[in-house]
């Protein structure tokens, strides 16, 4: 048995028959799966099927010579969840049609990548037979088995990483020519890794490690080129991912320790000091290939090596080679505090590569029945895997399709957009069970038309009666609630219930015996419907207790994506109530459209005379004409909670203020609550339009210059935030808090030395901020200034 020594690089025709019929096989099985399965997505199915869904309709409308279709592409996966798993399976979504069974299908593509990269790496190992056993045994492993049938990035971060892995290792040993095309192809399978998900990186830290000593050795030698061919591969890698990375750095990194904390929270604590610890994935592992296959293969191969010793011409370098991905992959799961077979599943194909290897030695009289034994556990385990079927060849659970629909899924997105059809309507969800939770309710609100968001309620207990200003729509249900939630659900409930401004739509029976119950504010905050085209713009403004109630009529295509400055003056007084048209979620027909919105505005009272201006999505602002009683008898007085919906604008004013005022947890809290009530942000972009308006009048305005830096930091528009920040310090000089917020920009613009002088002077206003001292050791470390951090550190 030779290991290393002659790899086979061709895929004869036989071979790729054998492999095709395999792939169809699998297709067959999965496809029997999806049609029995009528369950809806669970929690991460539902959210990786919504950015699935956003990412298909960005690239149902290609314009790639546009850098706002980029950052859009980009921004359907702020997370650690890379955009690759996504962007590969909207093609299968334009073929089969948007749905969760679309979404489970488009594994076929991933599948067909890992069978082909098995058996390439069987083929480098040692011969076309190893490889064509590897292909058998990960097309037949129960944990790949549930994921293929399922729909998360798991099984596309193993495809890619097993690829990945094959052309790394065809690159170190046996690319004797074209070295350089090699490196390249290298560097652009590291770099679909990191798009698939950036952490599956580290599985592979000791095959870069002897990369980079390897290359380091030879250039100790004056041999530079292995050095510079994987510089090379590296740069490829980096600007694949950069663009995505650069625009979700900081999301990125914090999705990551979220997942961190979630999983001590929430899956199997096994601490790497335990026995337990280091056994979890040594004995889970043969059961996610399959035991009874596992054993079958190991006591033939045990058999064969007792009858005779076969040869083994091995080169030691290339198993050393072979043997660190996966061996410095399982001691990074290891390490890590939570265990789940999906950590170590990109390691599942080494594992069957090795018993391929192991099949392909054995050249016995007993050879055939032995191989054909193999083949009938094989086939036997996936159909026990997949639906239960015959006898138990497996420890690993049997991931059975469920037969049991019955969830309103769609019904409930139904309801909604016939109710508010021309806008985005955000659905907030209180319950958390499997069927029926906000991330799949947001996927059936996008497969219809994107018409519809759902999302969860984040407020703390004490600030729960300011939810119900947030959201039009809520969804409550009875009995389990699921494992994530807690009392703030319960009382939000209470509130809802309670509250005269909601009143009940409708209700479902659930499959659990419960009723989820959908309701709606009595009076919506904003409506819009199409009308007959009758002239230009035209408008009116009413007093209504607690706010204002504004409509505007005028052509579709200005009132889209317009804003409202509303200006009401009285004896020398000016009070400003500016909002988005629509709270900026309008999805108007073509023609003429009556937009009409109920919002709430604080005020002291009074007669105040009202102007009404429509600035429109290129900036210019036109006059809307006004009833000739255009005077407004404002009530003074509070409102019963959620009486009327927040104007989103206003409330990022207030947070404007909170900046100024360096009140960062109370702000940061608010925004979370305010971006659940926004499915899209938009708000963000609306105040940042109407607060340069209204600079352009007042450019001094404090208030307004500190609300415009919050919304363009939020959006990450890192050098405006950068300029109005900059302005804000030369006309407030002595708040700490303006440089606080501009060393946060310029770190975020990787600027550390700038982000380090704004720092350094916020630091002498306020010595003993915490938050300062933070930022500036992280300010030091990446200017790689060792003393200065190692002092900031130990102050």
């Amino acid at each position: 048995m030779d290991l290393g020594t002659q790899p086979q690089r061709q895929l004869n025709r036989r071979d790729g028959l054998l492999l095709l019929a395999l792939w169809l096989i699998c297709l067959l099985l999965d496809g029997l799966w999806i049609q029995q399965h009528q369950a809806p997505p669970a929690w991460d199915q539902g959210d990786h099927l919504s950015r699935a869904l956003g990412v298909w309709q960005v690239l149902s409308q290609p314009a790639p010579w546009s850098g706002g279709w980029w950052h859009s592409l980009w921004a359907q996966a702020p997370s650690y969840r890379g955009p690759l798993t996504y962007m590969l399976s909207a093609p299968v979504l334009q073929l089969l049609g948007p749905s969760f069974s679309s979404a489970i299908a488009s594994g076929a593509v991933f599948n067909g990548i890992l069978l082909l990269s098995c058996y390439g790496l069987g083929r480098q190992l040692h011969s076309r037979r190893a490889g064509l056993w590897a292909a058998l045994f990960v097309a037949a492993a129960p944990a790949l088995l549930n994921q293929r049938t399922d729909y998360l990035i798991d099984l596309s971060l193993t495809a890619l990483m097993t690829a990945g892995w094959w052309v790394l290792s065809q690159r170190r040993w046996f690319a004797r020519q074209r070295r350089w095309l090699w490196s390249v192809l290298s560097g652009i399978g590291l770099g679909l890794v990191a798009l698939t998900r950036p952490t599956g990186l580290v599985l592979l830290w000791l095959p870069l490690v002897l990369l980079l000593v390897g290359g380091l050795r030879e250039a100790r030698h004056g041999h530079w080129r292995p050095l510079a061919e994987g510089a090379t591969g590296g740069l490829i890698a980096w600007l694949l991912v950069w663009p995505w990375f650069s625009q979700n750095w900081l999301t990125i990194l914090s999705t990551i320790n979220k997942a961190r904390q979630w999983g001590v929270a929430y899956q199997d604590g096994l601490e790497a000091n335990s026995l337990e610890g280091w056994l979890y994935y040594l004995k889970s592992l043969p059961a996610m290939l399959g035991s009874s296959l596992t054993v079958l293969v190991l006591v033939g191969g045990g058999i064969a090596l007792v009858q005779r010793r076969p040869p083994l011409k091995a080169d030691k370098a290339w198993l050393l080679w072979w043997l660190s991905f996966p061996l410095g992959g399982l001691l990074v799961c290891i390490l890590m505090t939570s265990k789940d077979f999906r950590f170590v599943l990109p390691l599942l194909p080494q594992l069957a590569v090795g018993l391929g290897l192991v099949v392909a030695s054995v050249e016995r009289r007993w050879t055939p029945v032995w191989q054909a034994a193999l083949v009938l556990v094989a086939l036997l385990g996936a159909l026990w895997s997949q639906f239960g079927w015959g006898p138990k060849l497996s420890s690993f659970p049997p991931h059975r399709p469920n037969p049991q629909g019955g969830w309103p899924l769609e019904a409930i997105v139904a309801t909604v957009r016939e109710t508010s059809p021309n806008q985005l309507s955000t659905l907030a969800v209180l319950p958390d069970s499997e069927g029926l939770n906000a991330f799949n309710l947001e996927a059936e609100g996008r497969r219809q038309k994107f018409r519809m968001a759902a999302r969860q309620t984040v407020a703390p207990k004490e600030r729960l009666e300011e939810e119900l200003s947030n959201f039009d729509w809520f969804l409550s249900k009875g009995g389990d609630q699921g494992v994530m939630s807690d009392e703030r659900q319960a009382r939000q409930a209470e509130l809802l219930q309670s509250s005269p401004a909601f009143e009940l739509v409708k209700s479902w029976p659930l499959p659990d015996g419960s009723q989820a119950q959908l309701l709606r504010r009595r009076s919506l905050s904003v409506s819009a419907k199409p009308v007959r085209c009758s002239g230009p713009l035209s408008g009116s403004i009413t007093a209504i207790p607690g706010g204002l109630d504004i409509q505007v009529s005028g052509p579709s295509a200005v009132l889209q994506g317009s804003r409202l400055l509303v200006s009401m003056e009285q004896a020398g007084q000016r009070l400003e109530a500016d909002q988005a048209l629509g709270q900026g979620l309008l999805r108007l027909p073509q023609g003429c459209a009556t937009v009409q919105q109920e919002l709430a505005f604080s005020n002291n009272g009074g007669s105040w005379r009202a102007q009404l201006q429509l600035l429109a999505a290129n900036g210019k602002r036109r006059a809307i004409p006004l009833p000739q009683a255009s005077t407004l008898e404002l009530e003074a007085g509070t409102q019963e909670p959620g009486a009327l919906a927040a104007n989103r604008v206003a409330l990022l004013r207030d947070l404007g203020g909170q900046l100024r005022r360096g009140e960062l947890d109370s702000l940061f809290s608010k925004v979370g609550q305010l971006n659940q009530s926004d499915p899209e942000q938009i708000y963000l972009a609306d105040a940042e339009a109407i607060l340069l308006a209204r600079l352009q009048d007042d450019p001094g305005d404090l208030n307004d210059l500190y609300s415009l830096a919050l919304a363009q930091a939020l959006q990450r528009h890192a050098s405006d935030a950068a300029q109005t920040l900059t302005q804000i310090k030369s006309l407030d000089p002595s708040n700490p808090n303006a440089l606080l917020g501009l060393g946060v920009v310029e770190l975020y613009r990787f600027r550390p030395v700038q982000a380090q002088v704004a720092l350094d002077q916020a630091a002498k206003m306020s010595p003993n901020n915490s938050t300062l001292r933070t930022l500036r050791i992280v300010a030091s470390a990446l200017r790689l200034d060792l003393p200065q951090t190692l002092h900031l550190l130990r102050s």
